[in-house]
């Protein structure tokens, strides 16, 4: 891709909540000489974002404005001025599909912070290979979704390959901690994957491998699920404590296969017998039972239209969520513990650990700052040595790592000590 370009960087949505809390990221962290630019509908709240960000560095040149609909025409034209173009405007089942398609054809490297399993197997069917022939990198769902799951996998797997020299069977994460809740854009994202596609559709969208480029052919059958953790959501993980569901789950296993398949061929494989699998830690057998059955008990009525409407309005609207001054106190923190495939008992295992001190949105808005800088100024990540497609956080490998413990992340991987 050419680096003769008006920009480096367009953060389009930047009006939103989560693009207002990335645009203070980069305007903060990203090198002073950047040239970029934020993009939006709304002329007025453009303003209002730049303004607000000229307090945070005085060295830094103010930030470009661009009024953008959300069409064909204009989309292209956004993205043939810049060298990479950062989304945050969703539900992008509705908002993202143009900016994806531009990007994919003009040779645009792109990232966003989606959840939504059902547009992104869409998006690869459809931009995949386009991507890969133009060169743009595209790797969505590069924020709290699902930066954790997948980085942390990457790193397991990458201790067990360096400090054992095997590769990875058993792996399972939980996000041990978190405080934190939810903007009224997740929720509206959340609840328009049941307006637009039928459960059937969700159920194989959400299947372990449905986002993969290839399927397992493992050497070893995988341990099956107990009938005690089936009916009762019962299991306790010796490194880890009790678990229980994680809502998150089932996206993240997505990413993480596909991950798994993207790397499968190369030097940074997981292994012909990777097996993953996340939860959620609970403090004990009777509140897991209870987390277990609460959750078989409400889910369903998010499949009447009724409460979908109702959800909202009692809410934060799309684009709102809670204050800059309470979210800073939130956190989260995912355990996990990896073992390798060897026959060799007691097996050899990594446990790891991510753990962010603020909360998962302003994460977001690091993950997304980042992943930019490196897509920018990096040559030898897998993304970059695949030479485009729709990819993923973990194809950006150990420099991720790097310059998310330098943005105040913090990862590690030890030896579990049988």
């Amino acid at each position: 891709m050419s680096t003769e370009r008006e920009y480096d960087v367009i953060l389009l949505g930047a009006t939103g909540y989560t693009g207002k809390l990335t645009a203070q990221y980069i305007f903060k962290s990203l090198p002073l000489d950047l040239k970029w630019a934020i993009a939006g509908r709304n002329k007025q709240k453009l303003q209002e974002v730049a303004e607000s960000l000229g307090p945070l560095h005085l060295s830094r040149q103010a930030v470009d404005t661009l009024v953008v609909s959300l069409n064909e025409k204009e989309l292209d034209s956004l993205a043939k001025r810049t060298r990479l173009v950062i989304s945050t405007v969703g539900p992008f089942q509705l908002y993202g599909s143009d900016t994806f398609a531009a990007c994919a054809r003009n040779s645009t490297h792109y990232l966003d912070c989606t959840g939504e399993a059902p547009w992104l197997k869409d998006m690869i069917e459809q931009y995949d290979i386009i991507a890969k022939t133009n060169g743009s990198i595209m790797i969505p769902c590069c924020g709290f979704d699902c930066v954790p799951s997948d980085l942390l996998t990457w790193v397991a797997a990458s201790y067990n390959r360096r400090h054992f020299g095997a590769q990875t069977g058993r792996v399972d994460l939980c996000i041990h901690s978190v405080q934190g809740g939810i903007s009224g854009g997740t929720l509206a994202s959340v609840l328009q994957a049941f307006e637009l596609h039928s459960l059937r559709h969700l159920y194989h969208v959400h299947a372990p491998f449905s986002l993969s480029p290839k399927r397992p052919t493992p050497k070893v059958s995988p341990k099956r699920t107990s009938l005690w953790t089936k009916l009762f959501g019962l299991l306790w993980i010796k490194q880890l404590g009790w678990m229980a569901y994680q809502p998150q789950a089932a996206v993240d296993r997505t990413i993480v296969h596909r991950s798994w398949g993207l790397l499968e061929p190369t030097t940074a494989s997981y292994g012909h017998d990777f097996d993953w699998h996340t939860w959620f830690k609970i403090w004990g057998p009777v509140l897991a039972i209870l987390w277990h059955f609460s959750g078989l008990l409400l889910a369903p009525w998010i499949l009447l239209r009724p409460v979908r409407k109702l959800l909202p309005k009692l809410w934060y609207e799309p684009g709102s969520g809670a204050g800059e001054g309470t979210i800073t106190n939130n956190w989260f923190e995912y355990r996990g513990v990896a073992e390798t495939n060897t026959s060799v008992q007691p097996k050899s295992r990594a446990l790891v650990r991510m753990r962010y001190d603020s909360d998962p949105y302003i994460f977001t808005a690091v993950a997304l700052g980042e992943a930019a800088r490196i897509v920018l100024w990096q040559q030898d990540t897998w993304a970059h040595k695949f030479g485009g497609g729709v990819l993923t956080p973990a194809t950006l490998g150990d420099h991720y790592v790097s310059q998310l413990r330098a943005a105040g992340v913090v990862i590690e991987a030890r030896n579990a000590v049988p």
